[in-house]
């Protein structure tokens, strides 16, 4: 009897016997009445314990199929339960999916998704240099503060960390994030504030309360991957306005606001993902302006706020938002680790008493001791100190990468000094093809974030996002000689 085992299945290797023998039972290669090997010789055969296959000879006697006589051995039950003496071998037929899939999947997810998904999985490579990742770097994890603020809060707020909770997340977070977000001039009470499973949950609700399928949202022409998924996903006519040095370019965006209505505006003002610019404060006025005349929701993604490089903090467009206009996000992920998953959303209390109902549709509330361990993490002083010790980092490889290009880069490369957030965009003029050079650095072992992950609509503007967040001084300034070499290989060429 040949039985194959996985020993790295997580099925016990009894079970794994037991369901084996139960086939050939029902196929009939082990014919009523045919007598089993004795459990020392099986064991034996198969290099497992003897007692793993009593087990598995209990598991299937226990079902009837075989009976145990003592002093002649074990035999298969000569009259079968019903349910296996009708089995007959069947002829399995493979799903045929295609076809089946939604229209959104194919319309908005595939090639977003199946880019994304290579460069984690090139990322794994620990030879590669990735200068593709938006991940903090796991060797400045917090982590025995973290520890510290998860004991604390177990002790602080007991069982209540551990009960079913609120969809608008732990009241005692709730009521102290205001007095963490009025240090960026933000206003709010708890009753406006809901924490959700990070920023893409939180687009995720805020798409399904505000857009129709054919609806318009008005988005950065270069943005956040995750937020065109969702949108697309819902069937919304995503147009991209065009950035400059200044961020969004507002006369575009009037001019498009009056041929044809929108509900939502998608924003990320400060340290844009990718190319993070930084929405001037004659803008951001300007922006809050024209969307109330337009009736158009903003929604803002503040994923970086803590994270300014040159020492100078600038205020969100809420913060300039006198008639509650302003649907704010915001999230740690980046600043902490990304395996908390926590953002918040603030919202006018009728808009948030909306979310929180679609909300419990997917997810009745977000982990509550998580949120128990980040109040004590804020309390504890943690995180400004942690803060404080991040852009440290981030400014030292920032500038090493800066001092990389400048030596490497060829004339072709434009870029501004990034202020803040984890990446660092450059244009390359002479329209190279992105996805080319990228295949070539790759090859060279070395990753960035090309120009279409992140593109709405086709546009002559190229360019290329490397991150300085995940790799050392050493790492960066090496990935950035190779990047350079083969650009000026290519434009070479292209000349």
């Amino acid at each position: 009897m040949v039985i194959k085992i996985d020993r790295y299945s997580k099925t016990p290797i009894y079970i794994q016997i037991s369901n084996h023998i139960s086939q050939l039972i029902a196929e009939r290669r082990l014919p009523p009445g045919s007598k089993l090997p004795d459990t020392r010789k099986l064991s034996n055969s198969l290099g497992v314990s003897r007692n793993t296959v009593v087990y598995a000879y209990t598991e299937l006697e226990s079902k009837g199929l075989i009976f145990s006589h003592v002093g002649k051995g074990t035999f298969v039950q000569k009259y079968l339960p019903e349910s296996v003496s009708r089995k007959k071998p069947e002829k399995k037929i493979s799903m045929g999916y295609d076809g089946l899939f939604a229209t959104a999947w194919e319309r908005s997810y595939t090639n977003i998704l199946s880019n994304i998904e290579h460069l984690w999985e090139w990322q794994k490579d620990p030879g590669t240099i990735s200068l593709a990742s938006d991940l903090p770097d796991p060797e400045y994890f917090p982590f025995e503060e973290f520890r510290d603020c998860l004991q604390s809060a177990m002790r602080r707020f007991g069982f209540d960390l551990l009960t079913a909770g609120h969809p608008k997340g732990f009241q005692q977070l709730l009521e102290y994030l205001p007095i963490f977000l009025a240090k960026r001039n933000v206003s709010c009470e708890s009753n406006e504030l809901m924490i959700v499973n990070g920023v893409q949950q939180a687009l995720s609700i805020i798409g399904k309360l505000f857009v129709d399928p054919g609806d318009t949202v008005i988005v950065e022409n270069l943005t956040y991957p995750g937020a065109l998924q969702i949108f697309r996903s819902l069937q919304a006519n995503c147009v991209g306005i065009p950035l400059d040095g200044e961020g969004l370019n507002i006369d575009i965006l009037e001019s498009v606001l009056k041929r044809r209505k929108a509900k939502l505006l998608y924003t990320i003002p400060t340290y844009q993902n990718p190319t993070s610019t930084v929405l001037s404060l004659e803008r951001r006025k300007q922006l809050v302006e024209i969307c109330r005349k337009h009736q158009v929701v903003i929604v803002e993604d503040d994923y970086a706020y803590e994270l300014n490089l040159n020492g100078k903090e600038i205020l969100p467009l809420k913060a300039w938002d006198e008639c509650d206009g302003t649907i704010y996000m915001g999230s740690l992920s980046n600043i902490l680790f990304p395996g908390i998953r926590l953002s918040w959303i603030l919202a006018p209390p009728l808009i948030l008493d909306k979310l929180a109902l679609i909300k419990q549709t997917s997810d009745l509330y977000t982990n509550r001791i998580l949120q128990g361990a980040l109040l004590e993490f804020y309390r504890k002083g943690y995180l400004e100190k942690h803060i404080k010790k991040k852009r440290l980092i981030y400014r030292k490889r920032r500038d090493t990468m800066l001092g990389a290009m400048e030596k490497y880069f060829p004339e072709e490369a434009i870029w501004q000094k990034t202020k803040g957030g984890l990446f660092q965009w450059v244009d390359i003029q002479n329209n190279p093809d992105i996805d080319s050079i990228f295949i070539k650095t790759k090859e060279h072992g070395v990753l960035f974030a090309p120009d279409s992950l992140f593109l709405v609509e086709e546009w002559k503007r190229r360019g290329i996002r490397l991150s300085f967040s995940n790799e050392t001084e050493e790492r960066i300034y090496k990935g950035i000689s190779i990047i350079g070499r083969v650009l000026k290989d290519v434009i070479t060429k292209k000349n």
